[in-house]
């Protein structure tokens, strides 16, 4: 089958693999209808291991021949016991990550620190393979007792969007956001605008979201009354103030993780709130303490519960959340060169790139 393999950092190849073998009970073939570029896939490509550096809070170095992608949703095709029979030619998404339910993290509620856990689209959990599995092939595996039926009227493009918005979901539930308060995103990619779209569902009044790219503000433009900030033009708490007066945020989302960015946001967090930063990476910050005083928090987060993987794709299959709008480019596997371009533009010449393999 077609994959494009990360031969090792930087180095995107288009081979041709084995077809992932099923050797458990509960393995199903997934035919690959669309699997998005995130922007954990691009840290991957650059070599960091962004899975790591989060669970685990250490670098661990990534082996060669990764095929990357974990954002997907396609057609059981193929399952490796009868009682998973009726699940063949299912439309689905796939949660791309399996704990053990075994570990002190999984047995307190706390599976998305699993240090067992497997993930499709990176090394994790898989021991020493020729091939990793993940989605940026035209088949990839899947659990069956892992996948989400999908609505006639859900794409699979949009379905695959389930990945950010569980993850956008564990995000938000790191805070309290109570009805008709105030929430700042720094940083408007699909994980920022997911945050946001979710802060609203939970009550959210005013949402900021701050982005130097044009597109992303396009993007964003054409969803619900966000208040958009371009910090390139624009001072970020300076605009906050001016539109808040004297409240403040009950969250802020940095996607940044900067000292320029906690520098600039933790004064626009008030009383018992929290600050997340989400993108955790070796770096020093200097904080000075009385900014943590009344309760406020700053913290990280991490993967996902499988509650919010439910959450995600009944966010999707109700059309409580819009993704549409996400999605600026399509590409087959073979210009996955053209694809990774884009996203490594600064700004970003795409907003959300979806490999579809069978288009």
């Amino acid at each position: 089958m077609k994959a494009v393999v990360l031969r090792r950092p930087r180095t995107l190849e288009l081979m041709d693999i084995p077809e992932p073998k099923l050797l458990a009970e509960n393995h199903v073939l997934i035919k690959v209808r669309a699997c998005g570029i995130c922007g954990s896939d691009l840290r991957y490509w650059a070599g960091e291991n962004p899975w790591s550096l989060h669970t685990l809070g250490r670098h661990i170095d990534n082996p060669p021949d990764m095929v990357l992608g974990h954002e997907f949703a396609g057609d059981v095709v193929k399952v490796n016991s009868a009682k998973y029979e009726h699940l063949l030619g299912a439309r689905v998404g796939v949660q791309a990550y399996r704990v053990c339910g075994e570990c002190q993290f999984c047995k307190t509620g706390r599976e998305n620190l699993c240090r067992s856990m497997l993930h499709i689209g990176h090394a994790q959990g898989w021991g020493k393979m020729d091939f990793y599995p993940g989605a940026y092939a035209e088949y990839c595996l899947g659990w069956a007792d892992l996948l989400h039926r999908i609505p006639g009227h859900l794409s699979h493009a949009e379905a695959a969007m389930a990945d950010i918005l569980c993850v956008a979901i564990h995000v938000v539930g790191r805070t309290t956001i109570y009805q008709g308060s105030n929430v700042l995103c720094i940083g408007g990619g699909p994980a920022g605008l997911g945050i946001a779209q979710i802060s609203r569902l939970r009550g959210a009044r005013q949402v900021f979201i701050s982005d130097p790219s044009p597109l992303a503000r396009s993007v964003i433009g054409k969803l619900e009354d966000f208040v958009v900030i371009d910090p390139t033009t624009e001072d970020v708490a300076v605009t906050v103030t001016r539109h808040l007066g004297q409240a403040k945020c009950a969250a802020i989302f940095d996607s940044v993780g900067s000292q320029q960015t906690i520098g600039m946001g933790l004064p626009l967090l008030e009383e018992l709130g929290t600050y997340v930063n989400m993108a955790v990476h070796s770096t020093q910050l200097n904080l000075n303490a009385m900014a943590l005083g009344s309760e406020r928090s700053i913290t990280t987060s991490s993967n996902a519960f499988y509650r919010d993987v439910v959450e995600a794709f009944d966010c999707l299959n109700y059309s409580k959340i819009d993704v549409t709008p996400w999605i600026t480019h399509r590409f087959p596997l073979e210009q996955f060169q053209t694809a990774f371009d884009l996203l490594l533009q600064s700004p970003k010449a795409a907003y959300k790139v979806v490999f579809e393999p069978w288009r």
